[in-house]
């Protein structure tokens, strides 16, 4: 048993593995009901909206008109490791394991294209990718995913990992816009 005089003690460090341990235990107790704050509502938005990718997956490639992937990309197509990183997203339970997901995914794109053109990725090559990328994995519970984030790490995203969320986020709406014009 920790007495609060002991916590005194504690490094920076241990400070910070407590905290966190402290809220994966939390969160595994009410996971579900904080993950789908409205219940069945929540579970049938992702169920159609993954049924809806699914269904695009199917059609799109790195060469669609509607992606604008340049050429000098496509031959690192279909980013394997960055689907993978989605794919494993909904087994993380806290906002911020689900944020690293996110940004790991992003930063193999940036390796990927950084490779296949010798130069620094930018915005405009990240975003068309990631799209392709959310497309192919097709992860599970998507928008309660964004929901989910937001509402437990939105106000204390900064720098690279609100980048990162900023693009995703992005990459989720224009999948939604896509998905609705095609219906």
């Amino acid at each position: 048993m920790i007495h609060c005089q002991d916590l005194r003690v504690l490094t920076q460090q241990q400070s910070k593995i407590a905290k966190l341990q402290i809220e994966r235990h939390l969160i595994s107790c009410f996971y579900l009901q904080l993950f789908f704050a409205n219940g069945d509502i929540d579970r049938m938005r992702d169920q159609i909206m993954h049924q809806q990718i699914d269904k695009l997956s199917q059609t799109i490639t790195p060469s669609s008109k509607l992606l604008k992937i340049p050429q000098q990309y496509q031959s690192s197509s279909p980013w394997p490791s960055a689907q993978r990183e989605l794919e494993l997203m909904f087994v993380y339970k806290t906002a911020q394991e689900k944020m690293k997901c996110i940004k790991r995914c992003c930063k193999h794109i940036i390796t990927l294209l950084e490779v296949a053109d010798s130069s620094v990725a930018a915005a405009d090559e990240l975003l068309p990718v990631l799209i392709f990328v959310i497309i192919k994995a097709n992860p599970l519970s998507l928008l309660s995913t964004i929901q989910y984030v937001n509402a437990f790490q939105g106000n204390e995203l900064s720098g690279s990992r609100a980048y990162y969320w900023i693009q995703f986020s992005s990459a989720v709406e224009f999948i939604k816009t896509v998905i609705h014009q095609t219906d």
